[in-house]
């Protein structure tokens, strides 16, 4: 299921090798922030699956939608960790 979508307007040229920083607003529903705070309650970590489609505008031949995909486990500190 989906928890966030952003959208950010086009932001011209980016300068190649060189690093960009694009801010991406992104829209989470109230009830999934309490879903996702039951499931770190319960195993303290976040599963997650990151899907972005990266879309270019490329003169004459259009629109390009670049998917990229990365899946994981972030594992919060515990107050054992601190002590």
């Amino acid at each position: 299921r989906t928890i966030a979508s952003g959208t950010i307007p086009d932001p011209g040229s980016l300068v190649g090798n060189k690093t960009t920083v694009l801010d991406v607003p992104v829209k989470v529903a109230y009830s999934i922030a309490v879903s996702l705070m039951k499931d770190i309650g319960s195993d303290w970590d976040i599963d997650y699956q990151l899907d972005i489609g990266l879309t270019f505008d490329i003169p004459v031949v259009g629109d390009i939608t670049i998917p990229v995909s990365t899946q994981g486990e972030i594992k919060l500190p515990s107050l054992r960790d601190f002590f």
